[in-house]
């Protein structure tokens, strides 16, 4: 279980999906405390740790998002509840109208390996978060789509 890096974050992470908001600047919607859940995958050595993926977070009445907390759970492999998020929360920045960044992201898996701190770039459409093969600091990648509750989305 060299990959027990459940994606953090990424994710893994993927919820926590902010945007700064200078004035007249894309940022998240709504404001308030969100969800999000799917699948998560971290791959490393060659290895593949799929796992089911449930976030927490908030947007700021700025429309600034952060990732919270989260936890896995077996998804076709064992370890998953092992993957811990580390140095949270994990502030997100808005690039575009479908684009944010999850800044920061980092996890722990079993076996001591650990991945990040790395930025996430992900894609928010229709409130799901997506990420692909996203590389990470130790040699990691990430990938996951998780759909958010409420429902996120970009606005200018």
């Amino acid at each position: 279980m060299k990959t027990a890096i459940a994606l953090t974050a990424a994710g893994l992470i993927s919820l926590g999906i902010v945007g700064t908001t200078p004035a007249a600047a894309d940022h998240l919607s709504p404001s308030g405390s969100f969800v999000g859940d799917g699948t998560t995958s971290a791959t490393k050595n060659g290895i593949t740790l799929p796992c089911k993926a449930h976030f927490t977070g908030k947007v700021t009445s700025k429309g600034v998002g952060y990732v919270t907390g989260g936890s896995f759970t077996d998804n076709g492999a064992t370890g998953c509840k092992q993957v811990k998020l580390v140095l949270l929360p994990y502030k997100s920045r808005v690039k575009s109208a479908t684009k944010v960044v999850i800044l920061q992201a980092q996890f722990n898996g079993p076996l001591g390996l650990d991945c990040g701190p790395s930025n996430v770039p992900t894609t928010l459409k229709n409130g799901v978060i997506t990420f692909t093969a996203v590389p990470m600091a130790g040699g990691c990648s990430v990938s996951g789509k998780i759909t958010t509750t409420p429902t996120l989305s970009i606005v200018p």
